[in-house]
């Protein structure tokens, strides 16, 4: 439960490819679609690969909801592979204040994890989490600056009473090095759902954001652990396409 809570949690924030959330929303009767695929290795080499559905629609010029359907591929180096839809999120997401000026734009955002994977094959926790994250964007010339802070709770999880709440934060940085092509990177991390574990994940991201036109941008990233408890690497590739 808690290695799913790890990989679930870090793919379900932000535009892409960050983990730290943004305060951008769509914008009324905006449509997009994010599409992406990490690939994450583990220090034990346990492996694991995420395919991540996102549809999102703009409600009104300040409110968005979207749904992240997982499908998941477990590849431990001892046991038996397991594949299949993991737990679904419902996520709605509200601008508080627009930026202006010295002042960053400010979001919150809620998400509902629902227990729709199998926990007997490692597909999901077992049980419904909750979270909210504030998070914050501020525009620097071509730079764009994005933090984030997070609380989720964690359900039962079968009554695991090693299972505690989650605090997420993440600080991203976006620059423009031309219109179309911008280089990105954050660090983030998040206490460790096991209360056993001897550290709390924390990784860094270097990746590139490509827009190809105002219906499409491509992105990729990798993503490096620093620590044990955390994926040794994860890459991670994705598009975001707008209807």
């Amino acid at each position: 439960a808690a290695l799913f809570i790890l990989v679930t949690t870090g793919n379900a924030f932000a535009y892409r490819p960050f983990a730290t959330e943004d305060a951008g929303v769509a914008g009324k009767g905006v449509a997009q679609l994010e599409i992406s695929w990490d690939h994450l290795k583990w220090e034990n080499n346990d492996k694991e690969s995420v395919f991540l559905l996102v549809p999102i629609y703009g409600i009104t010029e300040n409110i968005e909801l979207s749904i992240e359907i997982p499908y998941l591929l477990h590849n431990p180096r001892e046991g038996d592979n397991e594949d299949g839809i993991g737990d679904i999120n419902l996520v709605g997401k509200f601008l508080i204040v627009e930026e202006k000026d010295l002042l960053p734009a400010f979001t919150i955002k809620g998400v509902v994890k629902t227990s729709s994977g199998s926990n007997e094959n490692g597909l999901g926790s077992g049980d419904k989490d909750y979270s909210l994250v504030l998070a914050a964007s501020k525009s620097i010339g071509d730079l764009q600056i994005h933090g984030m802070f997070g609380w989720t709770w964690v359900g039962d999880n079968g009554d695991d009473e090693n299972i505690r709440d989650i605090q997420l934060y993440g600080i991203a940085l976006d620059y423009g090095i031309t219109e179309a092509f911008h280089i990105v990177t954050e660090v983030s991390g998040n206490r460790h759902p096991d209360r056993t574990a001897a550290h709390d994940p924390f990784s860094g991201l270097l990746g590139v954001i490509y827009k190809v036109s105002e219906k499409l941008i491509l992105d990729g990233g990798v993503r490096f652990g620093f620590n044990n408890d955390t994926p040794d690497w994860n890459t991670t590739i994705g598009a975001s396409i707008t209807f």
